[in-house]
Order: structure tokens, then sequence, then C-alpha cells
């Protein structure tokens, strides 16, 4: 169902306060995205492939990251029907949004995922393309978004808020697969859901910190943001620059999130 940008006609500056006036009223709060996320991480990683002796644990395969990510954006989904029957389900058919508010379709929930290295998510090319025909759109691409990002086995960063099919910029190269967003849409439209799981993501998500430096700290034994948190004060001054930067900026990701739910066996 399409409608109407709430950021139509309206300045980048005031972005950040229709974004956050459009979450205040949503029926999905962060608390619960967070929780939910953190379970259907836990349950992709506990997911087995085949019965009995042939099983093979999702852990003992490479998996592509677009296949890691398309289970959690299923699991994430059914533990949202579990939890909301009536409510919040998966996804039925091409037209829907990856999470469906049963009540009001508008207020229905796309799911982005990336498993490269870095806070960035894409979609397909037909993200920034016009249609010339709007019967060919399989889906309404503007609406509210969840995005997670992930780096092997660790979830490192969830954002919630609205993308617009216009925010969507396709690579420049005619061959380019990918659509990626501005700076502006990660800064004004889209909030990060602070958790102190942000604290696990390897110390190459730090500004400033390459694969050299990387090393330079993993020989310290320093590998994570939590650990580099936890250290003493660095005797390089460079290094030592890193860490005062990371607790500056990860003081409030470091709060308490509640109880985290045990991992469970999924199979898919």
């Amino acid at each position: 169902m399409s409608r109407s940008s709430p950021y139509a006609g309206q300045p980048a500056k005031k972005w950040k306060e229709i974004t956050q006036s459009l979450l205040a009223v949503h029926p999905l709060k962060e608390n619960v995205i967070l929780e939910v996320a953190l379970l259907a991480w836990q349950k992709v990683w506990a997911t087995t492939i085949g019965t009995g002796r042939t099983a093979i644990r999702l852990t003992d395969l490479d998996v592509p990251a677009t296949v890691i990510g398309y289970f959690f954006e299923v699991l994430f989904a059914k533990e949202m029907e579990n939890r909301f029957p009536g409510q919040w389900r998966g996804t039925r058919n091409k037209e829907e949004k990856d999470l469906v508010y049963i009540p009001d379709l508008t207020l229905s929930v796309e799911l982005k995922t990336s498993g490269q290295l870095g806070y960035k998510v894409y979609g397909n090319r037909s993200y920034g393309q016009k249609l010339q025909k709007a019967e060919l759109a399989k889906k309404e691409k503007s609406g509210y978004y969840i995005t997670m990002n992930f780096y092997k086995r660790t979830l490192t960063l969830l954002r919630f808020g609205w993308i617009d099919a216009s925010d969507w910029r396709p690579q420049a190269s005619p061959t380019g697969q990918m659509a990626g967003l501005s700076d502006k849409v990660y800064q004004n439209k889209l909030v990060v859901i602070a958790g102190d799981y942000r604290l696990d993501a390897p110390l190459r998500l730090l500004s400033g910190v390459g694969p050299a430096t990387a090393e330079q700290f993993q020989k310290l034994g320093i590998r994570t943001i939590r650990e580099l948190l936890g250290s003493p004060k660095l005797s390089v001054k460079r290094l030592e620059a890193i860490r005062a930067s990371a607790c500056r900026e990860y003081q409030v990701a470091a709060e308490p999130t509640g109880e985290e739910s045990g991992t469970e066996e999924s199979s898919l």
C-alpha cells in the first residue's frame, strides 16, 4: 500500500524531528526490537540443517551473509508473530513488507541486513531506480525499516526508522548491482538502538582502526570494542587516543539491556 512520504517538502534539518515523531507513535518499540533481534540472532546460530545423523549445524558451514540475513529476517518475524498473535506476522507474498502489522498495513516494517564489515546497508539496484509503471513494483519501498548489521557471528548494529524509495541511490557504474543511502539518511531517518550488544563488534568498526592498527591491538589481547573499553590506559599515544574516543562514543551503548533470552535450537 503506497503512502505519501512524511518527509515530503521538508528540509533535511527537519528530518530527525520527523523521525522521532513517527517512531513515538509506532506500535513497535525499540526495546522490543532489541530483545527480539538478540533472540533471533541466537536462534540463527543454533540452527541445524537436516535431521538425525546427517544433521549439520549452521556454525559448521560457510554460509553466505545474504543467507544468514534471510534466516534472521524470517526468525525475527516468526518471534514477533509468536509474541503478538493477531498483531504481527511475517510476509506471505512479494507485495508485503517483511514484518506485517495486521491492524494497519501502513505501519508494516521492512527488514534490511548487511554482513559486510561496516555500518551501511544496501538494496539491490532496483531500489534506486524509478519504475515507469507503478504496477510493476512488487513491493512499496518507502516506509518503516529495521536495519541490522553483522559481521561473521556478531550482531553489530540495529537501527529503526523510515527510508523513502528516493533515498536509495544506485551505484554509478552501469554494471553495479547495489543501491546505497546517504549519510544524512543514516543520521536523520534511522535511530540507533542502544545496547551493550554493540560492544562485541570488532575494532575494525572504530574510526581510525585499519588492518595494521587492529593487529597492534590484537597483540595486546584486544579484539573487540568491549575489550578496548575494559583495558587500562595504553602507553602508545595513538592507540590510547582511539581508546579514549571509544569510551566517549560507547558510554550510552554500554547501558544494561536487561535479561537476554537463552539460546534455542531451530531448524530450517
